[in-house]
């Protein structure tokens, strides 16, 4: 029997002098670890117009993990920021397809 855990988040953050902020995220995003990205948008996002989430090694989000990622990107909105999905994974990307909510994250690539 396998016991491998479950791997968790991590989230790098890429900054760069010419353009937005990049998180680079690592892992899954579910209801336990989805506060760490709700956290680190957050610092970010009262300070800048755009921050940019990567999400080419997220292979998958679960229904809280999905929560956390709109509400954090409409927590950012208040904040003046807009919260853009790039390099989307492409399991990823079929969660927003199905969820209806690729047409909110219009601005992943």
């Amino acid at each position: 029997m396998n016991t491998t855990p479950p791997r968790g988040l991590s989230i790098e953050l890429i900054a760069s002098d010419d353009g937005p902020p990049a998180l680079v995220c690592r892992g899954r995003i579910n209801l336990e670890n989805s506060a760490l990205f709700r956290s680190e948008v957050k610092k970010l996002s009262p300070h800048h117009k755009i921050v940019h989430a990567d999400l080419s090694e997220v292979d998958a989000v679960d229904s809280g993990g999905l929560g956390s990622i709109l509400g954090t990107y409409i927590s950012a909105q208040s904040d003046g920021c807009e919260l853009k999905l790039i390099k989307v994974h492409s399991r990823v990307k079929d969660l927003l397809n199905i969820t209806h909510l690729n047409s909110i994250f219009d601005s992943y690539r």
